[in-house]
């Protein structure tokens, strides 16, 4: 039996006039287009989607996987039928990225939007941590910042694909290798026999390229990887430096929503588990030990620097693991 505060819940009056959901279109984009179209910061909007509820699904989190009951009231507020969203949703996995950095695109696609009159919106297939490539255009997958302005030829006008071939067969390389170890994380890909390692272990290096294991705040190593100019706009690091880690590892990867940084963290990683890289495709910038300048860190410090334990727990076991690999004195 439905109570009254759910069947106020469904009840209520708003509407949203915006068109229903876009191809493989996520929840959170369709929410997003709202927020835009309104002019809200989005907590409003969500108050009245859920009158009643003591907890809101966030800006941050939340909406790409709505249960049944908010479908129907995302379906009523926006005249789709509920069973129509259902296959939009998106709920969370290890290998996707985390909701707020979901906002890859491909720039052919949103042009084929615009020119078409449809609002651009982000794919659900475009949500995964190896994911740098549109499925359905091969081409390199860009990033959308909340301040960008939609709705405009703004977001498509970046370079689709480096124009000299050398550049071309870097990010090929790079999106091979993320798909060869997506495929072996999943398990449905052989490892090659000949690289160093296994998924597991090279997940672990992955993960101590991405985070800070140092104790004070620092670039994390993937910051040292150089690209030349043809590559800016596909291979690229974050400006700031981030403190030291203090939750799961594998969470700041899910964090790299750019796709040019997770490139770079990628490229980085190949540089370690492919035996002997084809001339022009390591990494340039990298120092002969790239993660020694973190590891000094610990040496000689102060007492209540060492009471970062959780930092020390996940560095002794990340760097345990990436024994297999030559990534210092002891690799």
């Amino acid at each position: 039996m439905t109570s009254d505060a759910s069947k106020d819940q469904i009840s209520h009056s708003t509407r949203w006039w915006i068109p229903g959901p876009g191809d493989d279109e996520s929840l959170r984009s369709i929410i997003e287009r709202a927020d835009r179209l309104y002019g809200g910061e989005g907590e409003g909007l969500r108050r009245h989607l859920w009158p009643r509820a003591t907890s809101l699904p966030s800006a941050e989190t939340g909406l790409d996987a709505l249960n049944a009951r908010d479908l129907c009231v995302l379906g009523r507020t926006i005249g789709v039928a509920p069973r129509s969203l259902y296959p939009h949703r998106l709920p969370d996995h290890p290998l996707l990225l985390i909701e707020r950095e979901r906002r890859a695109y491909c720039p052919a696609c949103w042009h084929e939007d615009l020119k078409a009159g449809r609002p651009t919106t982000f794919r659900r297939a475009w949500a995964g941590v190896f994911t740098l490539n549109c499925s359905t255009h091969g081409l390199p997958l860009h990033w959308a910042s909340p301040l960008i302005k939609f709705g405009t030829e703004s977001a498509t006008s970046v370079p689709k694909e480096p124009s000299s071939p050398e550049g071309k067969r870097i990010l090929r390389f790079i999106e091979i290798f993320a798909r060869l170890l997506e495929g072996a994380l999943r398990g449905s890909t052989t490892w090659p026999r000949l690289w160093r390692g296994d998924p597991v272990t090279v997940r672990a290096l992955l993960m101590r390229a991405v985070v800070n294991l140092g104790c004070m705040p620092e670039h994390p190593p993937f910051a040292s990887v150089a690209a030349a100019p043809d590559l800016a706009a596909f291979v690229g690091k974050p400006n700031r430096r981030v403190n030291p880690l203090q939750e799961s590892p594998w969470e700041h990867v899910r964090a790299l929503g750019p796709p040019a940084w997770r490139r770079a963290a990628l490229w980085m990683t190949t540089r370690y588990v492919l035996p002997a890289p084809k001339p022009g495709f390591r990494p340039e910038g990298l120092p002969a030990e790239a993660f020694a300048a973190l590891d000094a860190q610990w040496n000689a410090l102060p007492e209540e620097y060492r009471q970062l334990r959780r930092v020390q727990r996940y560095r002794t076991a990340l760097r345990s693991m990436c024994r297999p690999f030559p990534v210092g004195r002891d690799g």
